[in-house]
């Protein structure tokens, strides 16, 4: 592919000469060629054009992972407009949040999907660069998504901006690494370099086909599954709803060979009764260290292990499809594409040696440009390096170990959950005092959220519960909530809570909880 495709709508152009017959997204609601594909690009942009969407406009776009969604995406790219995808499974409140820090103008957004109501849960919202909301109807049953509402103003435009590579292209919000979601700003030219550079690394070509279920408004749905696998010439094979026996006998039938899931999905999956007796292609895609990986792959499969994140974005760090299985799996490889790696003390910023664990730092050209309303000086060193706030050591090929997070982070089923973030929503209930979050293992979700709540009047575990339904996202719901007082938390000299203590008691009581055992006195723990 030429250097010349800079830009995300010269990407597509490139791709739509190069591979114009060739399939570029597949679902239940339709095929797209890569030259269907651009065609219904340039509609999509007439269209938007005639609601006032051009250069710097912040579009945001609310809908499922639909072929539509990549068409308004790329849309709104050739207008030289700032894509903002939105979490589907945001609240009210999260909704509020994105469209007031991401100073939305415009949004395109579906009206429900499954039990969420967006109609309802933007009426309250008062953001004050909001100019309009386009809804999309419900698509037929197994049909094509109605753009006609997009469309239905466009007449005769002038050509679009000429887009550069350093414009600004999307803001996508972080999962959860902080009390509230960040904004982080990508240019055109990082996201292309970025898709390549993981097209690169897992080997797409245009023979694969990649599962399409990670959502589009995460970094890894849109960077790594859709963007670097159009990069690479395959086919996106887009799934709106995960159900383990339907999704097997599409991989089955599409002959998917790059596979992306939350660790808790390819559990499921082996789980499923047809997977013993269904024959799949998967051959490439991350997970390779993993247990599932054994199941999943055959014996002389592609897939890497990677390390990755929204800022990076996201696969960081993986050994190439092509390298021996055995370094595939014993690490999570060497800097992905031009990035480079340190790793420095975490209190001091002092560089470490080879094998020395400590803060993991990238530097490069994919990175991201800033967060959103955000100092960029405040985002890098110094030298240019972001800091992950994650822990890690090189070995001496270069490649990461991962250890673990420094920031305090859970980890479920493949989503960021901010501690922070769960402990503030609790404290807006007036019988609460005082919160504490803590990760606790699971073994298909990896972590699930757990917390100690200290009560300042009498309070049903079951409320704190329904309280944080209607305010985080379902995977940010605590999975288990205990009462207590706060001379019964383990503290720190300082006279804060020890989070390192309550996150081992946390786990006694969930593994007790899961085997039917409850401490004396203590609640039920609360399920979402």
């Amino acid at each position: 592919m030429s250097a010349a495709a800079a830009t995300l709508p010269d990407l597509l152009d490139e791709l739509a000469t190069r591979y114009a017959d060739r399939e570029a997204v597949i679902s239940a609601r339709g095929r797209l060629t890569f030259g269907d594909l651009a065609v219904r690009v340039a509609a999509a942009a007439a269209g938007l054009a005639a609601h006032g969407v051009g250069r710097g406009t912040h579009m945001g776009l609310l809908a499922p992972n639909w072929p539509e969604w990549l068409v308004l995406a790329f849309a709104a790219w050739s207008r030289g407009a700032v894509l903002v995808p939105i979490n589907t499974l945001y609240t009210s409140r999260e909704l509020g949040h994105a469209l007031t820090h991401a100073e939305i103008g415009v949004l395109v957004a579906v009206r429900s999907f499954l039990r969420h109501d967006y109609e309802a849960a933007l009426a309250g919202i008062v953001a004050s660069k909001l100019r309009e909301i386009v809804w999309l109807e419900p698509p037929a049953p197994g049909g094509p998504v109605d753009l006609s509402p997009v469309q239905a103003r466009a007449a005769a435009v002038s050509a679009g901006p000429v887009v550069q590579p350093a414009d600004v292209a999307t803001i996508v919000f972080t999962s959860g690494s902080t009390a509230a979601p960040k904004g982080v700003v990508h240019t055109h030219a990082a996201l292309v370099e970025a898709a390549r550079s993981n097209a690169s690394v897992l080997g797409v070509t245009p023979e694969d086909r990649t599962w399409g279920y990670l959502p589009f408004f995460f970094a890894g749905g849109l960077v790594a599954v859709a963007l670097g696998t159009l990069a690479g010439g395959g086919a996106v094979v887009l799934q709106e709803v995960f159900e383990p026996g339907d999704t097997l006998a599409l991989l089955a039938a599409e002959r998917v060979s790059v596979f992306f899931a939350w660790p808790h999905q390819a559990e499921a999956l082996l789980a499923h009764p047809a997977f013993l007796t269904t024959r799949l292609h998967l051959r490439k895609g991350v997970g390779a260290n993993t247990k599932w990986a054994q199941a999943i792959y055959p014996v002389d499969h592609s897939a890497v292990s990677s390390f990755g994140m929204t800022e990076t974005p996201p696969l960081c760090t993986a050994w190439p499809w092509d390298a021996p299985l055995e370094k595939r799996c014993a690490s999570h490889g060497p800097a992905v594409g031009s990035r480079e790696l340190r790793i420095v003390d975490p209190e001091t910023g002092r560089p470490l040696a080879q094998g020395e664990t400590g803060e993991l730092c990238v530097r490069g050209p994919t990175l991201l440009a800033r967060y959103y309303g955000e100092d960029p000086a405040s985002t890098f060193d110094a030298e240019g390096f972001f800091h992950t706030g994650d822990l890690g050591w090189l070995d001496g090929e270069g490649a990461l170990h991962f250890v673990g997070r420094a920031k305090d982070v859970i980890k479920t089923a493949g989503a960021n959950v901010a501690a922070a973030e769960v402990e503030a929503v609790l404290l807006e209930h007036p019988a609460v005092g005082a919160a504490y979050a803590v990760g606790v293992p699971d073994a298909a979700r990896g972590e699930n959220v757990a917390v100690f709540v200290v009560p300042k009047a009498a309070v049903d575990p079951a409320a704190l519960l329904a309280h944080c339904r209607e305010r985080l996202a379902s995977y940010k719901v605590p999975r288990h909530l205990w009462l207590r007082q706060e001379d019964e938390l383990p503290q720190k000299g300082s006279g804060k809570a020890d989070k390192t203590a309550l996150r081992a008691e946390a786990a006694t009581l969930a593994m007790d909880a899961t085997a039917g055992a409850a401490r004396p006195g203590d609640p039920p723990a609360g399920k979402p």
